[in-house]
């Protein structure tokens, strides 16, 4: 696609292609504003929290345009593996002891509906229209304006998505919006679907506990998991950032096993001076030495990824930041992506392109390879025009691997 900045346009004609219909195909598509999508937009919405632990569904499920309100139904699947024993001694022409097959678990749901737009009167219209003639640059600075804007409707969608994302992780598939519904006040609630034996207790000590051996303790949960199961996959642990500053770092235990790793692979990384003596300190180790040590072949656990994520919520009173990450909750699961986004058509847009009213204007692109659609429209605001940009997405992630996937409540003992 051609750069969008190569077009050129007087105030005018600019604003009536972002914003009218006039260059747009018969079903609403807009290749114009596809293109900005495209080549100025997506790639500002690069690596969100989401992105590193869910891929997006390939095909989207099927809605029921007879009820458009109804949210689509899903399903995924997760493989239950067997235990794979040694062969059985026999004598010769008896029956042969049979395996267990691999069997499957299934969960269902629904994929619920987001959006957020932009409003603009025709009055900031002209206001814009007057501004760009006195610039003299009004093609790249309307198009700057608008893709800014846009991007940061897409970057909504983004921030939806990590903190869904996070509560599936750390709560074993459930999500709520009870502390972000925002401004619509819409509610959602989806229960857990990870199984009830795979939420557990920190061990013999909570983590918040200097003194406990976390290395061991983390060591036996994924040992009685493997034990339990037969699961023998790689796996990793995600541990909140706050979690391995605050408390991981600050164990005793963990010190001597970062320090145990450095001795033998990195005896340069703690040297300091004391009295003119070199000595390796002890009491001090970073969280990149932690990763280092847990990908390395001396660590008792397996590898350590650490979760950052936080949103910002506005509701018409206030703005507050939120965490989708559940407090104190660490996870095990198999290494590599924990599910996938499922998604399907919106039907606010195939509506739109069925039967729109004859005095409206929109345009329809897409972005995120359709897992989020962007919508223009002309409608009308009493006597004068109003100018909407909506974003719009229908999506949920979910755990693929929910059987393998294990919830540790580190502030809880075992009894």
């Amino acid at each position: 696609m051609a750069n969008a900045y190569k077009y050129q346009f007087n105030p005018d004609e600019l604003v009536s292609q972002l914003y009218q219909r006039g260059l747009v195909n018969s079903d609403g598509t807009s290749a114009f504003i596809q293109t900005l999508i495209d080549e100025k937009i997506v790639m500002d919405a690069n690596q969100f929290f989401w992105q590193e632990h869910f891929t997006v569904d390939g095909g989207k499920y099927p809605i029921d345009m007879s009820r458009p309100k109804l949210d689509p139904a899903y399903t995924i699947y997760n493989v239950t593996r067997r235990p794979v024993p040694m062969a059985d001694a026999m004598t010769p022409l008896s029956e042969v002891a049979q395996m267990d097959n691999e069997g499957w678990e299934q969960r269902t749901g629904t994929i619920p509906q987001f959006g957020k737009g932009l409003f603009e009167t025709s009055l900031s219209k002209e206001e814009l229209k007057a501004r760009l003639n006195e610039l003299g640059e009004a093609n790249a600075t309307l198009l700057e304006g608008y893709v800014r804007g846009v991007a940061d409707l897409i970057k909504t969608h983004n921030y939806r998505l990590s903190n869904i994302a996070a509560q599936a992780l750390s709560k074993g598939g459930q999500y709520s919006n009870a502390d972000s519904r925002g401004m619509s006040g819409v509610a959602h609630e989806f229960p857990k679907y990870v199984p009830t034996e795979n939420f557990v207790k920190a061990g013999k000590q909570v983590w918040t506990n200097a003194e406990a051996n976390i290395p061991e303790q983390m060591a036996k949960i994924e040992k009685d998991f493997r034990d339990r199961t037969g699961f023998t996959g790689t796996m990793e642990w995600d541990l909140p950032y706050d979690m391995v500053i605050t408390h991981l770092l600050n164990n005793k235990y963990f010190k001597e096993e970062v320090n145990r790793w450095i001795r033998l692979y990195a005896p340069d990384k703690v040297i300091v001076v004391t009295n003119g003596a070199s000595d390796i300190n002890t009491n001090i180790i970073s969280w990149e030495q932690l990763i280092q040590y847990s990908r390395s072949s001396v660590s008792k656990i397996s590898p350590i990824r650490i979760v950052k994520e936080e949103q910002v919520v506005q509701d018409i009173k206030t703005i507050k930041t939120v965490h989708g990450w559940k407090s104190g909750v660490a996870v095990l699961r198999p290494i590599g992506f924990a599910g996938k986004v499922v998604h399907s058509d919106v039907a606010d847009v195939i509506l739109l392109q069925r039967e729109a009213n004859k005095t409206i204007d929109y345009s329809i692109a897409s972005a995120q390879n359709d897992l989020i659609y962007i919508i223009n429209k002309v409608v009308p605001n009493g006597i004068y025009k109003a100018y909407h940009t909506d974003a719009i997405g229908r999506y949920m992630p979910v755990l693929t691997e929910f059987m393998e996937h294990i919830v540790v409540d580190t502030m809880s003992a075992d009894s």
